[in-house]
């Protein structure tokens, strides 16, 4: 389980919202409840999550996006 931080990619800013994540390694999903007020966003998504060919201190172990990475 983790937190969400909105990101804007101007100020290059990262704040915490409202909500949750949880992932699932037996289903490789990850789950977001979003409720962002400043950015007036309230949603869930559920993402299929893809594990990263490069890992290490400071890289992530696993990414989830709602877009084709190919």
């Amino acid at each position: 389980m983790s937190w969400i931080q909105h990101y804007d990619p101007l100020t290059k800013t990262k704040l915490v919202v409202g909500g949750f994540s949880i992932y699932s390694p037996e289903t490789k999903e990850l789950h977001l409840e979003i409720e962002d007020q400043a950015n007036n966003t309230k949603d869930s998504w559920t993402l299929d999550v893809h594990l990263c060919k490069s890992t290490g201190v400071n890289k992530p172990v696993f990414i989830a996006t709602n877009v084709d990475l190919n």
